[in-house]
């Protein structure tokens, strides 16, 4: 059952409303440091803070030519998500060309749970979609409760494919959108 609808996807019922004061667009150059400093507090928060090995990574693929970087301002920046081309083999063969890999989505720590996530994800949805892509994937830790309801807010079904992380497993789920108009059939990804 869908309950509304916003950019050209429906929102399954039950889910919090898509917040239309976050305008998602791509991340301009000068919004890169506020994009990097919102997955830093984001990482901080959840106790992962990383150190300048791996923010120099995040920022390398912040800047790839093939990379799809989205800032989500209210007005300040307050959620930062990327895509990239999907890779066969688990991102570790050659491209996909039908997949779009959600590498990344965070949201500071002020404003999560306030309906910044959702637009994020849903405005990947419609790029993906708008260049072609047939599916849309993203791999997330079991126990990353928030993670997950978001991308099954967003329509986004798990496919069973798992892969282990250093003490958990991470779970992959995916989402279809040839031929859709929007997120989500029933549960069983069906439509």
């Amino acid at each position: 059952m869908m309950a509304s609808s916003c950019d050209g996807w429906s929102i399954p019922a039950g889910s919090r409303a898509y917040d239309r004061g976050v305008n998602v667009r791509g991340m301009r150059p000068d919004e890169f440091d506020a994009a990097v400093s919102v997955w830093q507090e984001a990482n901080i928060a959840r106790g992962a803070p990383h150190g300048p090995e791996r923010t120099a990574r995040v920022r390398a693929k912040l800047l790839d030519p093939n990379a799809l970087p989205f800032v989500a301002p209210r007005p300040a920046i307050v959620g930062m998500a990327l895509a990239e081309p999907g890779k066969f083999e688990d991102g570790a063969g050659e491209l996909d060309p039908s997949l779009l890999h959600i590498s990344m989505v965070f949201v500071r720590p002020a404003a999560q749970r306030t309906g910044v996530g959702l637009p994020l994800v849903l405005h990947i949805l419609n790029v993906a979609r708008s260049r072609g892509f047939q599916r849309v994937g993203v791999w997330t830790a079991r126990e990353n409760s928030p993670a997950r309801g978001l991308y099954e807010r967003a329509g986004m079904r798990l496919t069973g494919r798992t892969a282990p992380l250093r003490s958990s497993l991470a779970l992959q789920y995916e989402r279809l959108l040839d031929g859709e108009s929007g997120p989500a059939g029933p549960a069983d990804g069906r439509p």
